[in-house]
């Protein structure tokens, strides 16, 4: 029997056993010049003038908000330093008070008055009283700011010929309910008077810390460099203390 091939199948082997003949550069022109052509210069706008001071006015507007903003910043920042200074303080102040007799401590006590038992008596509430200027006034402490010196404002052996280191300024009041400072009579002599902080197992107390107690003055004729802060001789008010930012805290000394 013969085998028989059909004349389409002889057709297809044949174009599949042709070699392919793809040569280089046998593409057409369209092509050719498809593939050389350069590419599409991207155009660029540039700003205008205009435009450039629009911009720079805007940052400049923008600098000077930001600018601002830095004074109350570092203003606060500054209060929050003195702050814990004076936290400081009054941890020293406490130590100092306990190593001293109580009846000197008593000494520097001031009278509170008013239900808060933390307030000054009249004459020192006085803005335009003598006693209103921290120099002429005896009870009072000052401190430097570190608090490494804790004396009266006269204490030559603390401070120095100028009172630019006098930074916190320091009133102690007595607290009259538990420390009350009215003197007995002695039995024995009743016409002498007994003061209760001879004999008293301790003394309750609130310390006023108020800063900045002077700031520093150039003037030639001022020999102690520095002025109370708030001080305004020709005003209406001449030791003005709205300004100083205060701290109050409780203590006690035990005998």
């Amino acid at each position: 029997m013969m085998n028989t091939v059909h004349p389409h199948r002889r057709a297809s082997a044949r174009r599949r056993a042709a070699p392919l003949n793809l040569a280089i550069g046998q593409g057409s022109c369209s092509e050719l010049s498809a593939l050389n052509a350069p590419l599409p210069r991207r155009v660029t706008r540039a700003f205008s003038l205009i435009e450039v001071v629009a911009a720079v006015g805007i940052f400049s507007i923008g600098m000077v908000a930001v600018i601002g903003l830095f004074a109350p910043v570092a203003k606060s920042v500054g209060n929050l330093a003195d702050a814990e200074a004076a936290t400081n303080v009054a941890a020293l102040l406490a130590s100092r008070l306990q190593g001293q007799p109580i009846s000197f401590v008593g000494t520097l006590m001031k009278v509170s008055n008013g239900p808060s038992r933390h307030q000054l008596t009249d004459t020192d509430n006085n803005p335009n009283s003598p006693i209103a200027d921290p120099r002429a006034d005896l009870q009072l402490l000052f401190a430097s700011r570190d608090g490494s010196k804790i004396a009266g404002y006269d204490n030559p052996a603390v401070w120095g010929a100028t009172d630019t280191e006098k930074f916190f300024e320091i009133a102690l009041i007595r607290n009259e309910t538990l420390s009350p400072a009215t003197p007995a009579a002695d039995p024995s002599s009743p016409d002498l008077p007994v003061n209760p902080d001879d004999t008293a197992a301790f003394i309750a107390y609130t310390a006023r810390i108020r800063w900045p107690a002077f700031v520093p003055d150039a003037t030639p004729t001022n020999p102690k460099r520095a002025l109370p802060a708030g001080f305004n001789p020709s005003g209406a008010v001449r030791y003005d203390n709205s300004q100083k930012q205060v701290f109050f805290f409780s203590g006690v000394v035990t005998r």
